[in-house]
């Protein structure tokens, strides 16, 4: 058959100096019926841009798709057509000329469609990507699977190629060209090879989120452009009439209805991902409430749970069977925790507020922090469809707690200050990491039995912003437990930016002193305490 058709689109497209060609479709991934096309396509030099040619084969007929090499390489690298042409190398497809050059274009290609679907990724799970673990088959089937949401043709395609009986050949042979994109990725630093899988490079991660939201609108509309463009080249490069191609459309249509209402359940690509924790691997979309998230990571336990006292999040403390868990459950806020430090700061400062996007900031921080060595909980579970984090319950001392003594006792201790330093040294690293905490306030710091200073609430953590503003929360909320007078926070407030300075940018100390955050805080402390945080902030620059 190869011969065969080999000669046949060679007599075709001779005169147009044939770069490639290839036969694909139903034939190739074995859904084909008895009068079934045999779809091919000739990559060559065709001064008519693109069309199809409809050819008796064996008693049967072939369409054979000719198409210019330079509008196939921009729908390679661009997908300027919409995926059309290019869109053929992302199924199962027999090389009949050029393997070579269509082994490097189907690369190539595959190369740019996991860029698209690590980008699409990182919108939909933000920080959480950080630590999101990929199987390598997400990449076979998830872009097709978005594709076919607005491109019909593609999902009858799709469901067929990747049925149950066919999924396991099919799937080795598109998966060829994208373990070589990976490689390629890789050498990039755009994934990293992981021991259960691959993971995205933080640089990219950066450069997504770092995007404007406009671009997350661009995004959808593009899909659809090329969607659009698929429908628009099927009338373009048909020798038949406009007609004909609607009932062709429509004849793809009927089948997949039928198809879909024999087997309805699509794949879902997101069974390839997986969230990194303690205890292993998570599901992306695993479920379950507080109590059966325990039962499922502590079985044979016998759970309590408590609310965590002083805290306005919905927090609790969890016993299971004398160890000590942090379940939190991260609800829409609606002008509640922030509305008034909103309100202050006349504009200066956002806020994350909607669950979803606190827990994947809270996940995905942690997880950079971790790796970075910065004291952290540790993350046992992740549920992003129900808003539920478990993590290790760090047992200690609040440094509220600790500026308390300091602003009480009358003699010094020096070990309290040493504390305050630590916490100093902490956000430091945080901002040499370019992080900002976003909630610096004492609260959410705690020293451990060994002395170690650890962050506790992340949720409102993003890479790059205003490190200043860490700063000046901790140190001004810090100022709201003192005296009238202002007693000890010059030197709690030196304490601080001797730890800061040993990794810190001294800048950010000179611009945490500057009237704007001042005016903003001034009515957390008396006004005396205020100004002396300022004024030693000032003098430390």
């Amino acid at each position: 058959m190869d011969n065969s058709l080999l000669e046949l689109i060679g007599g075709l497209a001779e005169e147009y100096d044939p770069v490639a060609s290839l036969i694909y479709g139903s034939r190739v991934a074995g859904y084909a019926r008895e009068n079934s096309l045999y779809d091919c396509m000739a990559i060559c030099h065709y001064p008519g841009g693109a069309r199809y040619h409809l050819e008796k084969f064996n008693g049967d007929q072939a369409s054979i798709l000719a198409i210019d090499e330079e509008l196939f390489i921009l729908d390679v690298k661009k997908g300027a057509l919409g995926g059309f042409v290019a869109g053929r190398m992302l199924f199962p497809y027999l090389g009949l000329k050029g393997l070579e050059y269509l082994k490097q274009k189907e690369v190539e290609l595959k190369k740019e469609v996991i860029k698209r679907d690590i980008e699409y990724i990182i919108q939909q799970y933000g920080e959480a990507s950080r630590g999101i673990i990929i199987d390598p088959n997400y990449f076979a089937v998830s872009y097709i699977s978005r594709l076919s949401k607005t491109f019909p043709p593609i999902r009858y395609s799709y469901l067929n190629t990747f049925r149950s009986d066919l999924r396991k050949k099919n799937i080795e042979k598109v998966m060829s060209g994208y373990d070589g994109a990976i490689e390629q990725l890789v050498n990039d630093g755009i994934l990293h090879h992981e021991s259960l899988g691959i993971s995205i490079g933080e640089d990219f991660i950066d450069d997504i989120i770092s995007r404007s939201t406009a671009d997350k609108v661009v995004n959808v509309v593009e899909i659809s452009r090329k969607a659009l463009s698929s429908y628009l080249m099927h009338g373009r490069v048909g020798l038949v009439s406009p007609e004909l191609i609607s009932r062709e459309l429509a004849s793809k249509f009927k089948r997949e209805f039928v198809l879909t209402t024999k087997s309805p359940k699509m794949e879902d690509p997101r069974i390839y991902l997986s969230l990194k924790t303690k205890t292993g691997l998570i599901p992306i979309d695993a479920r379950g409430d507080i109590r059966e998230i325990i039962v499922k990571i502590r079985p044979d336990s016998r759970i309590l749970i408590n609310p965590l006292g002083g805290v306005l999040n919905e927090v609790y403390l969890v016993h299971a069977n004398g160890e000590k868990l942090v379940a939190k459950k991260f609800t829409d806020w609606h002008g509640f925790k922030w509305f008034t430090l909103n309100l202050v700061a006349l504009g200066t400062k956002s806020f994350f507020v909607s669950g979803k996007a606190r827990l994947t900031n809270e996940f995905g921080i942690n997880h950079l922090l971790q790796k970075n060595f910065v004291n952290v909980p540790e993350i046992f579970h992740i549920s992003i469809s129900d808003r539920i984090l478990i993590e290790k319950y760090v047992d200690g001392i609040s440094v509220v707690d600790i500026i308390k003594k300091i602003v009480s006792k009358k003699r010094h201790e020096q070990s309290l200050y040493e504390s305050i330093s630590d916490v100093g040294r902490n956000i430091a690293k945080v901002h040499t990491l370019g992080i900002q905490l976003g909630d610096s306030k004492p609260e959410n710091f705690i020293r451990n039995a060994e002395g170690k200073v650890f962050i506790l609430d992340l949720e409102q953590a993003k890479k790059g912003g205003d490190f200043a503003w860490d700063i000046a929360v901790f140190l001004y909320f810090s100022a709201h437990y003192s005296t009238p007078y202002g007693d000890k926070m010059k030197q709690l407030t030196e304490s601080f930016i001797h730890g800061y300075s040993e990794q810190g940018n001294s800048e950010n100390l000179r611009q945490a002193a500057g009237i704007n955050y001042l005016k903003v805080f001034s009515f957390w402390a008396f006004p005396r305490s205020n100004y002396i945080v300022s004024k030693t902030l000032k003098k430390a620059t």
